[in-house]
């Protein structure tokens, strides 16, 4: 018996609760003041942040390196770093195609939307919007841009504050809103430049977390050629799962295709990725930023998918969440740390540091951005011209910052009633990011597409994605749908139930056929933006000609990239009467003369 305790590593490790050491704390909170000294030093000491230019763009003046760091750190939250490994724990490694989804993304980004932007060199993304189409269109961009925040950045805030709580028995609700309001201050006074830089120390101390994490369990498991035979063993080594289904959880269509559309609405179109690239002062610049981002996008989130790796590795024959030792699967990676980190000192408190600090990035970029797009879509046309109007601006905006950190810090609390936070996290991006994304490319894609294409595809996109959500939500809660992890044992647990106060029931629930979902509430998750994506294209390119197309000869070619100019027909010649040029370029007295 003590042999089997010996050989399993769940076994070897009696269950306590973490307790930070002074190292710990200390780590932690250094990690909150050094963003909180980024934020002072940029609003006091640095050059003002009185002007949209500053407050959003940073003066135009940032370089490749921190605007890519502020990017992936963005992208990058404490969702996918806690997320990804138990998606890898527990229904393999087909997440590792991500490298396909990272450089097609990066690449359709600097191909198409990239180009349209920056040489139109708009504060908001929505402008283009208005500039292609007309301003209902904007607004309705606005709209959707900003219910996404209001709903997606309180699941990012509470992914690491549930980490922290479980890691230091500190109540969530009193981590909560610290965490925010940190992020809060430095990114109100700072403006981008604090955002942009904080995002660069933050990502630093994220990717040494891992790499920490990383190195102690590949050698706790005894290498990475053991960690790959267990995984190979379990059946956790997927990545050509070629089933085409749109029904299947996740496959590599799911991955290389599905989630191509879900990362471009992320960085493409997203005005918090493009405020970024617009802060660079040259275009050849920005295609580099493009570039190290795709490359340390899928460095990280390889990294994320072999600690899954190394997790099944060490709990493949006593598995914590089929017995119930932790109380939901988004534990299981801090869970993890305190099994094989408790002795090192500091280690915990820099891993909890680096999620929480993923946590600020994320909220952070979201709030700047989301400050700058309420203020030119929703405020300035209602305010009156004024002589300090840009210095009004930058006010409002850090007003409006506090407003939605204040709202996003109360959601919070609501995200606990959330399931599994992978397949939530996409479920909630795309109730709102298809039809983003489909309304942009429709503008640059098609030149023939109107207003009215746009409007329609966009609510009709909105619609069905809300009413697939809806769906598939409704029998989630009524256990009508579900997914079916790999089998994971519990064969050398011993004696869980007495030490725990735990049953465990692994009795899968069957349905009749009248309880079954209707069949389009069982698409996967992964294809919600693609399907909100395809109706914007396909219904605002049918009624774009049903209500009759502009001529393409009287198209801006500005708002359209490269590869759509090359198509168009040259630009309609206008006849000017010879009368009114020679006219206009003579003086008074001879204009004078010419009139009876």
């Amino acid at each position: 018996m003590a042999e089997n305790a010996t050989k399993s590593p769940f076994l070897g490790h009696e269950l306590k609760q973490l307790s930070f050491g002074w190292t710990d704390y200390t780590l932690f909170t250094g990690l909150l003041g050094i963003s909180v000294l980024i934020g002072i030093y940029f609003g006091c000491f640095e050059k003002k942040q009185d002007n949209t230019t500053e407050y959003l763009l940073g003066g135009k003046s940032m370089s490749c390196f921190p605007v890519s760091m502020s990017l992936i750190a963005s992208h990058i939250s404490a969702v996918s770093l806690l997320a990804i490994p138990v998606e890898v724990y527990q229904y393999g490694t087909q997440y590792a195609a991500c490298i396909f989804t990272s450089f097609i993304s990066c690449g359709l980004i600097a191909l198409i939307y990239m180009p349209v932007f920056y040489q139109l060199q708009l504060t908001s993304t929505f402008e283009y919007l208005e500039v292609r189409f007309a301003r209902p269109v904007r607004t309705f961009a606005s709209f959707l841009f900003t219910l996404s925040l209001v709903i997606y950045v309180p699941l990012i805030i509470y992914v690491p504050a549930l980490a922290f709580s479980q890691a230091t028995s500190i109540n969530l609700h009193l981590i909560t809103p610290i965490i925010c309001i940190v992020c809060i201050f430095y990114t109100t006074i700072g403006g981008l430049k604090a955002v942009v830089w904080a995002d660069t120390v933050q990502m630093t101390v994220t990717i040494g977390s891992l790499f920490a994490v990383l190195i102690l369990g590949t050698l706790a498991v005894g290498g990475v050629a053991e960690t790959w035979r267990i995984a190979e063993q379990g059946n956790r080594i997927v990545f050509w799962n070629m089933n085409p289904s749109p029904f299947v959880r996740n496959s590599f269509w799911g991955m290389s295709v599905g989630m191509v559309t879900t990362w471009l609405a992320g960085l493409g179109i997203s005005q918090m990725s493009m405020q970024r690239f617009l802060a660079i002062p040259n275009i050849k610049e920005v295609y580099k930023s493009i570039g190290f981002t795709a490359i340390c996008m899928v460095f990280i989130k390889w990294v994320s998918v072999f600690t899954g790796l190394i997790m099944y590795a060490r709990y493949h024959k006593c598995d914590p969440i089929s017995t119930h030792v932790i109380a939901r699967s988004d534990q299981l990676l801090p869970y993890y740390v305190l099994d094989v980190a408790a002795d090192i000192p500091g280690l915990p408190g820099l891993f909890l540091a680096g999620l929480v600090s993923a946590g600020l990035s994320t909220m952070s970029a979201n709030l700047n951005t989301v400050a700058g797009t309420i203020y030119e879509d929703f405020i300035d046309p209602w305010l009156p011209d004024s002589n300090n109007k840009e210095a009004r601006a930058a006010t409002i905006m850090k007003i409006t910052v506090v407003l939605i950190g204040l709202i996003c810090v109360a959601l919070v609390f609501l995200v606990d009633r959330l399931g599994d936070i992978f397949q939530i996290s996409l479920t909630l991006h795309g109730v709102t990011a298809g039809a983003m994304l489909g309304i942009f490319s429709l503008g640059m894609l098609v030149p023939w597409a109107t207003t009215k294409g746009a409007i329609a595809g966009g609510l009709l996109s909105m619609l069905c994605t809300l009413w697939l959500i809806i769906g598939a939500q409704v029998n989630v809660a009524r256990k009508r749908l579900s997914y079916q992890p790999l089998p994971a044992s519990t064969e050398q647990c011993l004696n869980v139930e007495s030490l725990f106060n735990r049953t465990v029931d692994t009795i899968p629930v069957s349905l009749t056929p009248d309880e079954k979902p209707f069949v389009l509430f069982t698409i996967s998750f992964m294809y919600y933006t693609t399907i909100g994506f395809l109706i914007v294209m396909i219904v605002g390119t049918i009624v774009s000609f049903i209500f009759g197309v502009p001529d393409l000869r009287d198209v801006d070619r500005n708002h359209f990239p490269p590869i759509i100019q090359r198509f168009l027909p040259p630009k309609k010649y206008v006849e000017v009467p010879m009368h009114s040029v020679t006219t206009a370029m003579l003086t008074s007295p001879e204009k004078e003369k010419l009139d009876p």
